[in-house]
C-alpha cells in the first residue's frame, strides 16, 4: 500500500505542477518529492531510504508527464478548433 501512495503522490505533483508550469518542471517536481522524502526518513526519522519507494514516486511522475502532455496537446487541438 505504501508503494501506491508513493506512486499516485508522484503522479499527482507531476499533473498540479506540469499544468500550472510545464510538463517537464512537473515531473522533476514529482521526482524531487520521492527523493526529498526519503531525505526526510533518512534524517529525520533516522531510517533508512528506500530505493523502491523512489522508484515507484518516480514512476507516478513519469505518468503524470504522461497524462499533462496529453491533456495540454487536446486542450490546444480543441482551442485550434
Amino acid at each position: 500500500m505504501d508503494k501506491l501512495w508513493h506512486f499516485l503522490a508522484g503522479m499527482v505533483i507531476s499533473v498540479v505542477v506540469g499544468l500550472c508550469i510545464n510538463p517537464v518542471m512537473g515531473f522533476c517536481a514529482g521526482g524531487t518529492a520521492g527523493v526529498a522524502k526519503e531525505l526526510y526518513d533518512l534524517y529525520y526519522k533516522k531510517t533508512y531510504i528506500n530505493i523502491k519507494d523512489i522508484q515507484f514516486t518516480a514512476s507516478g511522475a513519469c505518468l503524470g508527464l504522461l497524462i499533462t502532455v496529453l491533456i495540454k496537446y487536446l486542450w490546444h487541438e480543441q482551442s485550434a478548433q
